[in-house]
Order: C-alpha cells, then structure tokens, then sequence
C-alpha cells in the first residue's frame, strides 16, 4: 500500500507546513516579466522564482532546457521594445537610462541560473544578445541571506526583478521583498543557522 503524499496548500502549492499564503502581498505592477530559467533552478528549495510567480500574475517563465519554446517566445518580443537585465560586455546601467527610454518598454526578461551558467545562455541565444541589456550600479541592500552567492552580494533573482520594475515604473515593490524575506524565514526556521548562510 503506497504511503499517502504529504498535504500541499492548494493556493501557493507548498506544503500545507510551509504553506506562505499569509504573506503574499497585492503588488500593483503590469509591467510584463519573463524569466528564462535552468531547470535545476526549479529544482532548488531556496529558489525565489516560485515566490515571485504568487506575487507577480504578470509573470512568464520558461525553462532554458526548452529551446524550442525558447526560441518561438522571444521570436514574439520586440527585441527593441523589450530589455534583459543582465550585466553583459556592453549593458547599460538601468540608473542611467532616460524616462523617454523607460516609457517604450514593453517587458523585461531575467535569466535564473548560477552565474556560470547565465553568461553560457547568453552566448547561446543570438535573440538574447541582440536585446539591450541593464545592469544595476546601486541596488538595495542584498536581503536574500539564506543562500550564498560566489559573487558577494549578488542579488537573488526576485531582488533583481523588484528593482527593475522599480526602476521603469516607480512602484514600490518592498512589499515583495518583505514577502520572501517572511516566507522563507519562516521555511527555513527550523534548519541550523549553518545552513541558511545568514550574514553575522
């Protein structure tokens, strides 16, 4: 007789244990986001990718694995209308970039991946690398203490999508910042203090 599976919230699809729904804020954001994603991302417990799907229903995500898909999305953007945040060679610091110029786009689009692997999706997708690419000069404070990062104070993805957003509406998204950093510390509440890489 097989075991019966553990309880899942039906709303946020955790565990009914680790269930978030009381923190899922109402953001008022209709700016459009895609974000590429490396399936062993999806994989991961400490991902932010499934937190920022609760909160932003305008939201798209795409597994990198699936080129073919991959490739028929981007093929609908306007390249020109659209920007990749990503510190590529030649990105521009988003602080940089003019009202008229935020006025005209259209969505961004984030790569969820290590570091390592982001720069070889970039190189591998020509769409990519013909979109403008942003990068980020003075971001908030990095709040995503429970998973180390090789290059410091690197933001998490949900981090990075808040300060774009942030940056080509002027809507608050603390709100979503607050969420993960409520949700996962009440996920992660009982693992050693070791585990969650928390800064002293």
């Amino acid at each position: 007789m097989c075991r019966s599976r553990r309880p899942i919230c039906e709303s946020c699809s955790f565990l009914t244990s680790q269930c978030v729904c009381q923190w899922i804020p109402t953001i008022n954001n209709a700016l459009p986001v895609l974000v590429i994603q490396d399936p062993k991302e999806a994989k991961h417990a400490k991902n932010t990718l499934k937190l920022m799907r609760l909160a932003l229903p305008s939201l798209r995500c795409i597994s990198s694995e699936d080129s073919e898909e991959l490739r028929g999305v981007l093929d609908t953007l306007s390249l020109d209308r659209w920007r990749l945040v990503f510190p590529s060679e030649g990105s521009i610091p988003i602080e940089q970039v003019s009202i008229e110029e935020k006025k005209d786009v259209d969505g961004i689009v984030l790569i969820d991946a290590t570091w390592r692997k982001a720069k070889r999706l970039f190189w591998s997708v020509p769409k990519l690398q013909e979109m403008v690419s942003w990068h980020f000069v003075s971001p908030p404070h990095n709040t995503y203490t429970i998973r180390r990062s090789p290059r410091g104070e690197a933001l998490s993805t949900l981090e990075a999508c808040a300060y774009a957003i942030e940056q080509l509406t002027q809507n608050d998204m603390q709100p979503l910042r607050d969420f993960m950093v409520s949700a996962q510390s009440f996920q992660w509440r009982q693992q050693p203090a070791d585990h969650q890489h928390r800064k002293s």
